[in-house]
């Protein structure tokens, strides 16, 4: 029985907030349908799925999944908007994802949601979330108005996590760092440069020494991490050569980079499969992506990668176990 790690909730709360506001984002009608609108030509349609609970666990019994990581959508989530009314659209949200999990508990585990664009209070509000509200965990966008995690702006959230001793979530949000470079092909946002920022807020993590700073944080990258696994080789060769005698980290990238566990989401089997190898199996957890991504396929993509039928326990949920404390 799987555990989830990377999928998103729209809270009834939020898409009312939506359907009220007149900037972006804003929900529309669009050829008759409800749409999110993130900004001009890009509109995602609201689905049931999205928020309805319900159906989220008949989907999930159907597909063998146990237990869903629950958090509020990154993408024109509360990162889109000012501070305060991020931090008023946080707070409600993690009050809504935390009742749920109580409701159903073992079937869903709260990650808080903060706003990025105002630290000291993601921090506060991350510490509210775990400690009144029965949060487990955060998802965090890998970057915010031009700063990657990394930045020292967000110290203060990362010192929390570790304190408190819960998971971050790196997620990618809307824009990629690379949206310029990427025009007049703007699809590809999302396709690739979403991939290109998860691999540069791992790379700089490492390069910053956040993880040498707090040994009691555990970090998950999604998306298979992006694209750093496929680069380890050259990481470690411009470690030795370019840097001789003066080294830019205490140890290897290849090493530093297995302090990260990563997400399968929206992964080919044969890329989870290069990722396991590189990786190491062990730092595998499932992520289906959900509702953008549909379950079964993700599963398959775990089961069918070549995978020993012990690593695929793994990968599905005794890493995720392990992650959550049990």
């Amino acid at each position: 029985m799987a555990i989830d790690f990377h999928t998103y909730v729209q809270t009834r709360s939020y898409l009312e907030r939506l359907r009220k506001r007149s900037g972006y984002p804003r929900i529309e009608q669009v050829n008759g349908r409800e749409a999110i609108l993130a900004g001009p030509g890009t509109a995602r349609p609201v689905r049931p799925e999205q928020s309805d609970i319900e159906a989220r666990l008949a989907a999930m019994d159907a597909s063998g999944i146990q237990t869903q990581i629950l958090r509020l959508q990154n993408v024109s989530g509360v990162d889109a908007f000012d501070p305060a009314e991020g931090l008023e659209i946080a707070q409600s949200a993690n009050e809504e994802l935390g009742q749920v999990a109580l409701r159903h508990r073992g079937r869903f585990i709260a990650f808080a949601t903060v706003t990025m664009r105002d630290p000291a209070a993601a921090a506060r509000e991350l510490e509210r979330a775990v400690t009144k509200l029965g949060h487990r965990g955060v998802g965090l966008s890998a970057g915010c108005e031009g700063d990657l995690l990394d930045s020292p702006r967000y110290e203060e959230v990362l010192a929390t996590a570790a304190r408190l001793r819960v998971p971050v979530f790196i997620l990618p949000n809307h824009p990629s760092s690379i949206d310029a470079s990427l025009e007049p092909y703007d699809w590809l946002s999302g396709a690739f440069g979403f991939q290109v920022d998860l691999s540069l807020v791992a790379l700089r993590l490492v390069c910053a020494g956040t993880l040498d700073r707090y040994p009691d944080l555990n970090v998950i990258i999604a998306n298979l991490g992006g694209v750093f696994p496929m680069a380890v080789q050259r990481l470690d060769h411009f470690w030795e050569r370019m840097n001789a005698g003066t080294r830019p980290i205490p140890v290897k990238p290849s090493v530093a980079l297995r302090r990260f566990h990563i997400g399968t989401a929206s992964a080919h089997p044969a890329s989870i499969l290069m990722a396991a190898r590189i990786m190491g199996a062990d730092r595998l957890v499932f992520g289906s992506d959900y509702p953008s991504f549909a379950f079964d396929s993700a599963i398959d993509a775990v089961r069918k990668c070549g995978l020993t039928p012990e690593e695929v326990e793994s990968v599905l949920s005794g890493n995720g176990r392990r992650l959550l404390g049990g």
